[in-house]
């Protein structure tokens, strides 16, 4: 029966053009900002990214149910080879065939704890940026948000069990979020902790040792401060048009100074992910995470107000 229902309620988001992206834009959580720079890595390094990539989706349908898939995004990527780069634990490949291509096997990593993480933590920020867009979304948006929640209800009772602690903190920091946004708040620091802590908190779950743990958790912040203050620069414009809360809009400038300040805020926290992430001795993944702390995310703020383009639904290629 459950089957039946989420198979439903799948070809009807399709129909309506909800996605994943739907998830997030609109909101201060959107994803794909920490991604690699593609052309910078060897062969071998962009197929184990990508086998890691379409792992994080099978791993979400097989935790979480199909319609979890729908959330799949390249931050938690990172989430899930830095927990098994620091554990050195190695997934195991298999050829199977993907969502958005049924007809093509392709390889994939499977079964690792830095797979399960990042799967019940993309479930869990998806359940409450959910309940972000019910307080303060237009009325179709609620609906829609309504909706996916529904669907959503049983995987982030799952995941809750499997992350309680992780779970709480998320709920109070939307909590927090959803405060700072009610009350105007025009300091692009103050704005942005809500997300850092949250990522704080999921990067904190990937240490291996008593002693990564702070590292790891800083690390967190900055980057989570990151991915807030890239977003906010991307909608500034949607934002103004429709009335809704950024802290650009509130500190009183244009898009130009908007995307400028972003950028500063952006360039300031990212030295200080850099000097987090060269403390740590990982295992495994090191080539690729190079990439994407040194390559990847910096590119990600050179285009600071600029929409992303990455295919939904799609191994990247």
């Amino acid at each position: 029966m459950y089957d039946k229902r989420v198979d439903s309620a799948v070809r009807r988001v399709a129909e309506r053009g909800l996605s994943a992206h739907f998830l997030w834009k609109g909101a201060r959580c959107v994803f794909g900002y920490v991604t690699p720079d593609k052309g910078e890595m060897k062969v071998r390094e962009y197929e184990c990214y990508r086998a890691v990539y379409c792992g994080l989706c099978m791993q979400l349908k097989a935790d979480y149910g199909f319609v979890s898939r729908m959330l799949l995004n390249y931050d938690l990527v990172t989430v899930a080879l830095l927990a098994d780069g620091l554990s050195g634990q190695q997934g195991s490949p298999c050829m199977k065939r993907c969502m958005a291509n049924p007809l093509r096997r392709r390889c994939m990593h499977a079964g690792t704890d830095g797979l399960r993480l990042a799967a019940a933590a993309l479930v869990q920020l998806s359940w409450y940026k959910l309940a972000d867009d019910l307080a303060d979304e237009p009325f179709a948006r609620r609906a829609a948000s309504a909706a996916l929640r529904l669907l959503l209800r049983r995987a982030h009772k799952k995941a809750a069990a499997a992350q309680p602690e992780l779970d709480k903190l998320l709920a109070e920091q939307t909590v927090c979020q959803q405060r700072l946004e009610q009350a105007s708040c025009a300091n692009p620091d103050e704005a942005a902790e809500p997300t850092g802590r949250m990522t704080a908190a999921i990067l904190k779950r990937c240490a291996v040792q008593p002693e990564q743990e702070h590292i790891l958790e800083r690390m967190g912040l900055f980057l989570g401060k990151i991915l807030y203050w890239l977003d906010a620069a991307e909608d500034f414009e949607k934002d103004r048009e429709k009335g809704r809360y950024n802290v650009f809009l509130h500190m009183g400038l244009d898009r130009t100074a908007a995307i400028e300040q972003a950028a500063l805020q952006c360039r300031l926290a990212a030295g200080e992910v850099a000097r987090c992430y060269n403390l740590l001795e990982l295992q495994l993944n090191r080539p690729i995470l190079d990439n994407i702390i040194f390559l990847g995310l910096p590119a990600g703020i050179r285009r600071a107000g600029q929409p992303i383009k990455h295919k939904k639904h799609a191994a990247p290629v």
